[in-house]
């Protein structure tokens, strides 16, 4: 009996210490990407919550983030993605930089925004990307990819 009260009252405590973990929802970014001659735009929609774990954006610790906390650090957003994406045409790497930052809404939550622009040496018959954002933070984090080239669009998913 003593050892069945020991077992329940584990349980109780993984129960109510732990649901923060059982409804969190795996991290996702949402890449949209236009490839046209020699270069390519488009936008990467990155999850705050996710911007906040891993470079801290709430400046003063109360739990909300606001425009000016996400404005004063947007070149350190900018920094954390772009060091974590590389595009390349052809197999010759292209310049990528945020040309605006901006804020939406989605279903899970609020979204940094970063408007893209990449220059590519050549014009792209064959495109790579090397997508890393999180992986060294979040194994379960997933990069979803819209991809447009000369209009048609192809949609891919993974981590």
């Amino acid at each position: 009996m003593t050892r069945w009260l020991s077992v329940f009252a584990a349980l109780l405590v993984v129960v109510f210490t732990a649901p923060g973990a059982l409804a969190h929802k795996p991290s996702d970014s949402y890449l949209t990407l236009k490839a046209e001659s020699d270069h390519i735009t488009g936008h990467w929609d990155i999850a705050l919550r996710d911007l906040d774990f891993a470079i801290g954006l709430d400046g003063d610790g109360n739990g909300e983030i606001t425009w000016g906390e996400l404005r004063a650090k947007h070149s350190a957003i900018a920094a954390y993605a772009l060091a974590r994406l590389s595009l390349a045409a052809n197999g010759a790497a292209c310049t990528t930089t945020v040309t605006e930052h901006l804020v939406d809404r989605h279903s899970d939550g609020t979204y940094a925004v970063l408007q893209l622009a990449a220059v590519c040496p050549q014009n792209i018959t064959a495109l790579e990307i090397n997508y890393q954002l999180f992986s060294d933070l979040d194994p379960q984090h997933k990069g979803l990819l819209q991809l447009e080239r000369q209009n048609q669009a192809e949609q891919q998913g993974g981590p």
